[in-house]
């Protein structure tokens, strides 16, 4: 259990039995099961989204005893398609940066090893044929592994900086990323720099691929709050 589903569980404890049951059995359920198996037909991929928008829908439950940061990040999975509450477009992207620099330089404890265990998980692949130190196999085909998908992604971003002539900057930025975060042997130094280069590419990327590479920091360092 990740640490926002935690806090989230500790915050269900006191909210109204009847509201929780109704999001995690019964009637809703079913309905939202037979939508999302309409559009996915993988079980194991529909298993996991119809998961997702269930704790979408107790952290909405909550919503007002949480803080803007955490429901979002807990939200994050359906900004894609519906803007959450509170929206606030995201500001420029050299202030994002900055705000991730420096967030990078007080990590630790709990929370990196958190982002270690989630940066592990999505670099457990062949990592032959990459281009970072401690990233997936780009060769191998994506479909619902998360591991390819975030491969599939980062090689994009790269060959999108390539496109618009930013190659220098876009390494420029993730360098300084991979220098800010800790040096301890967690192993996510190289994460900080494709977290980093996919926030310098973020206008020319879907949401969804940029949250993707952001992924092993959004607990520890929620992408709302980059301000």
């Amino acid at each position: 259990m990740t640490v926002i589903e935690e806090r989230l569980e500790t915050m269900l404890a006191g909210a109204d039995e009847g509201m929780v049951n109704a999001f995690t059995s019964g009637f809703r359920v079913s309905q939202t099961q037979l939508a999302v198996g309409k559009a996915l037909t993988d079980p194991k991929a529909a298993s996991a989204a119809l998961e997702s928008a269930q704790v979408v829908a107790l952290a909405i439950l909550v919503r007002e005893e949480m803080d803007q940061a955490l429901f979002e990040a807990v939200y994050r999975p359906f900004a894609t398609v519906l803007p959450g509450p509170n929206y606030l477009p995201p500001p420029p992207v050299d202030r994002q940066i900055a705000a991730f620099l420096s967030a990078l330089h007080s990590l630790g404890g709990d929370d990196e090893t958190e982002a270690a265990s989630i940066a592990k998980a999505l670099s457990d692949r062949s990592k032959t044929g990459t281009t970072n130190p401690g990233l997936p196999d780009v060769t191998r085909a994506a479909g619902l592994d998360p591991s390819a998908n975030y491969a599939a992604a980062w090689k994009l971003v790269i060959s999108m900086a390539g496109q618009v002539g930013m190659t220098e900057a876009f390494r420029a930025v993730q360098e300084s990323a991979e220098q800010a975060a800790p040096h301890d042997g967690l192993g996510i130094v190289g994460f900080a720099g494709v977290a980093a280069g996919g926030i310098f590419m973020r206008d020319a990327l879907p949401l969804e691929k940029l949250l993707l590479l952001y992924e092993p920091f959004a607990s520890a360092i929620p992408y709302e709050s980059l301000r």
